[in-house]
Formats: C-alpha cells, structure tokens, sequence
C-alpha cells in the first residue's frame, strides 16, 4: 500500500481534509521565513505518517527515511496558523536527525479551505 505525498491531510471528524502541497507552497510563498526550534514543534512527538491502515513496516519506514534523505532543506516548512506543522515533516525528520535545532519556516495567517474532503487517504 502506498500513500500519496503531495499533500497534506488532517482527520476532522470521521473524515480527511486534504490541502495539495503545490497550493500551500504558493500560498506560502511571499510569507517572511522565520527562524523556529525544532523543539517547538509538539508534532516531534506525535505520530507522523503511520497509522492503523498504514503501519510502520520495515517497508513502509523506509519509504519515508528515502523521503527524508532527499528532501530540500532550501524549502521553509510551513506552521498552521496555530504554530502547528502543517507541511514539511520529512524536513524536520531531516534536520533533527543531522542535530540540528533550528529550522526555516513559514507561518500560514489563516488556515485555507481544503482543496478536498474525503473519508480516506488510502
């Protein structure tokens, strides 16, 4: 089973909102980037990619370290209006596994509507 990654969803309910990565790069594009601390980020410690319908399998782990590795870093992440991670997880996953403690960002002044609503990812 393979996930589609190039987007961003958020379970509301008993569905997924689901916003296309290519959009909230736009969106995201004449924001001032900031510097932020990896340790701010409350997503460090929440699980990320893996769920009941998508396991973390020796396949499926690597499927994301692969993403990790060849990820830009030129690329700000981008905080939901909240602070919270809205898009850029491998690029985090990538700087907090090189030691790093700081990452560019980019913070949304408010949440778009979703490109789609869906009752799966899979």
């Amino acid at each position: 089973m393979t996930r589609r990654i190039d987007r961003t969803t958020q379970k509301v309910g008993d569905r997924y909102h689901v916003w296309y990565t290519e959009r909230l790069w736009e969106l995201a594009r004449n924001l001032p980037v900031i510097t932020i601390e990896l340790e701010s980020l409350k997503h460090l410690d929440g699980v990320c990619w893996f769920d009941d319908d998508f396991p973390p399998t020796l396949r499926n782990v690597v499927e994301h370290f692969v993403r990790m590795e060849q990820v830009d870093l030129d690329f700000p992440i981008i905080l939901a209006p909240d602070g919270q991670l809205f898009d850029g997880a491998h690029r985090v996953a990538k700087r907090l596994a090189s030691g790093q403690s700081t990452i560019q960002a980019v913070k949304l002044h408010e949440l778009p509507p979703p490109d789609e609503i869906v009752d799966s990812i899979y």
